[in-house]
């Protein structure tokens, strides 16, 4: 009986890791996933908004074991924050477990409740549409860079990067003034929700919790990205909006804000690679 449950979990955990793969491919994430192997530690885990499994490492790898199925017909949705079935405003809650990242425009975007997630936003066509990609490891994503550059021990990864007080309340993203957030309210199981809904300033300008403004919006990129995103060295003016391949290296791609902007070079997360035809990071190795 007990080989029998132990296979159960080990096929369970497998399917479920298999079907995070494949959504992933699709660009249609559910707001809160993640897995064992990404992660690298011990302990609570979501492995969607209704499952809160736990990690336990042995000699070949990773076993994700089911604990609590959350639920949600009461408002509690598995939080990775606190590792635990929670009402608390998180990645699943008010989303809910079929929400994806909602964009606003093009670019992209810090995770609200996640520090290791993030979100391109971009046109397939003339639907606005996310994809969310993943810090591995003890990475997490820095908003100042664009890039897994942060680790968990940052300030993002342990406390709540919004304040929303009020429905209204507009305040610019901390370390990347050039993001700014308005709380929104939702209603949902006779509750009322407040939570950040994500927009961004144009190139250049940043937002001082009225509008956005020049004057420091350049002098921040400058002073943040350098490193990391670079404008290309010929043809760096934009000529469409949007994300493009970087031709020299399939692990990259260039995001341009709007037309005649500056085109911007990013490096997809370890692990990823750019896809022409799905115009985002991807899991797996380059094609040849």
């Amino acid at each position: 009986m007990t080989f029998s449950k132990t296979s159960t979990v080990i096929v369970f955990g497998s399917l479920l890791l298999t079907t995070w793969f494949a959504l992933t491919i699709s660009q249609i994430q559910p707001r809160e996933a993640n897995t064992c192997e990404g992660r690298q530690t011990t302990g609570n885990i979501c492995e969607s908004c209704e499952l809160l499994s736990t990690c336990v490492r042995n000699s070949s790898g990773w076993m994700i074991i089911p604990i609590e199925i959350c639920d949600i017909s009461n408002g509690f949705y598995c939080n990775s924050r606190e590792g635990v079935c929670s009402n608390k405003t998180g990645p699943c809650h008010p989303f809910a477990m079929d929400g994806n990242f909602p964009c606003t425009s093009q670019g992209i975007f810090p995770d609200p409740y996640d520090c290791q997630k993030y979100h391109m936003c971009y046109f397939a066509g003339v639907t606005l549409v996310s994809v969310t990609l993943e810090c591995f490891g003890n990475k997490a994503f820095n908003a100042a860079t664009g890039q897994c550059t942060s680790n968990l021990q940052d300030n993002a990864c342990k406390t709540q990067q919004f304040q929303c007080a009020n429905v209204g309340d507009a305040h610019p993203w901390p370390n990347n003034p050039n993001v700014f957030y308005i709380c929104r309210a939702l209603s949902q199981q006779n509750d009322r929700i407040l939570y950040p809904s994500l927009y961004r300033c144009p190139d250049g300008e940043v937002f001082n919790g009225h509008a956005c403004q020049q004057g420091g919006g350049a002098q921040f990129e400058s002073s943040t990205t350098k490193a990391l995103t670079t404008p290309s060295p010929t043809n760096s003016i934009c000529a469409v909006a949007g994300l493009s391949a970087d031709p020299d290296d399939c692990t990259s791609y260039y995001y341009c804000s709007g037309v005649n902007g500056v085109k911007r070079h990013h490096t997809c997360p370890l692990g990823t690679h750019f896809s022409t035809q799905y115009v985002s990071c991807v899991i797996g190795a380059c094609r040849k």
